[in-house]
């Protein structure tokens, strides 16, 4: 099933969910230098990057919904996975934001732990790989955002048209 939005002929949702994936990706990893040098500006950044993945999620979000309505309209045996590749997208969501409102503006909190944050990536790192692993369904299984050409009726003409192809092994 081809893309419902497209651009220049390549589906817009696949262009848009690496922005929140890497963002998402580089928090945690901004977490992890802060609890390892102690260093403020880590997680300030992590904050950031939570503030532009999230504006980059809600863009995936929309391009991947036309696909979805009509993943749910006409192709019955993508459904399931669609439906859990959106589910699981909205619930990263709600911890992403939640991962956001907990960070007390980017600024590290007095007397208070930062292992809530932290953990809150994790959570949103797995929730990230499952999300994917269903978006992976859906484009290698399902084909759903592939172009795929009909196969030619006519034979092929050219040179190489009565070339065998061989299972013997090269040597």
């Amino acid at each position: 099933m081809k893309s419902r939005l497209e651009f220049a002929g390549h589906p817009v949702h696949a262009m848009l969910v690496g922005v929140p994936i890497g963002l998402y990706s580089a928090a945690l990893v901004c977490d992890g230098l802060y609890l390892l040098l102690h260093e403020p500006f880590w997680f300030r950044m992590a904050y950031w990057a939570l503030v532009f993945g999230l504006v980059g999620h809600l863009g995936a979000a929309a391009t991947g919904m036309p696909d979805f309505l009509a993943v749910m309209r006409d192709k019955t045996e993508a459904r399931r996975p669609a439906a859990s590749h959106l589910i699981f997208g909205l619930g990263l969501l709600v911890v992403q934001v939640l991962n956001l409102a907990v960070r007390n503006g980017g600024d590290v909190p007095v007397g208070v732990s930062v292992g809530v944050p932290v953990i809150m990536n994790v959570i949103g790192a797995a929730l990230t790989g499952i999300q994917g692993w269903y978006g992976g369904e859906l484009v290698f299984r399902h084909r759903i955002g592939v172009d795929v050409p009909e196969p030619p009726t006519e034979p092929a003409h050219g040179k190489h048209k009565d070339h065998k192809v061989s299972n013997k092994p090269y040597h």
